[in-house]
């Protein structure tokens, strides 16, 4: 009877014309670097809105990966790559599995005396198989000699979330402080 069930179930999903979930999240983590020169738009990497992007970047280290990714795998990033809240730009690569294209949305710019963070944000999707996964991006620009001098950058790439969200903290915050009220409330009850 099981047997029967399983098969009618498996018939009907292929009548509908769904595959049965053989997908799977996209799961890689990793850092990348340039190869080439980078050069700000501004000449200031702390006043940039774009800077070109040091193709070929090359992965580094690899942290998580159902992918296929290998270290020196080539990354493509748009090209200048915008580093202003709101800008959206691309990132690819190609592995043995597949083509792989990640589009991303600047969330966070973060101006130092010498540098620049930039986080961004968006969906990485791939080849039949693999599902779209949420992707974040971190790019990490440093200009020690002042402007015009040479950049440097780090760029880090992942379908885990680092460091929480501002919000998610503040919600994380408020209930910890109501915690706190109503077990004091409590206390004075008794």
């Amino acid at each position: 009877m099981r047997i029967r069930n399983a098969l009618s179930t498996v018939l009907a999903v292929a009548a509908l014309g769904v595959s049965p979930a053989w997908s799977v999240p996209i799961n890689i983590g990793c850092n990348f670097v340039p190869t080439t020169i980078l050069t700000a738009n501004t000449g200031d990497v702390t006043t940039a809105t774009t800077i070109t992007a040091g193709a070929p970047d090359i992965v580094t280290s690899i942290i998580a990966n159902n992918v296929n990714l290998v270290t020196g795998q080539t990354i493509s990033l748009t090209d200048p790559t915008p580093v202003t809240l709101g800008a959206a730009f691309t990132t690819s690569f190609t592995t043995s599995l597949g083509n792989f294209l990640e589009n991303l949305t600047v969330t966070l710019v973060t101006p130092g005396p010498t540098s620049l963070g930039v986080s961004a944000a968006g969906t990485i999707t791939g080849p039949v198989g693999f599902d779209a996964t949420s992707v974040f991006y971190s790019a990490a620009y440093t200009q020690n000699g002042g402007p015009g001098a040479q950049i440097n950058a780090l760029f880090n790439n992942s379908t885990t979330n680092p460091v929480p969200e501002p919000a998610s903290l503040a919600i994380f915050g408020t209930a910890l402080a109501g915690l706190g009220l109503l077990r004091l409330r409590r206390r004075n009850k008794v």
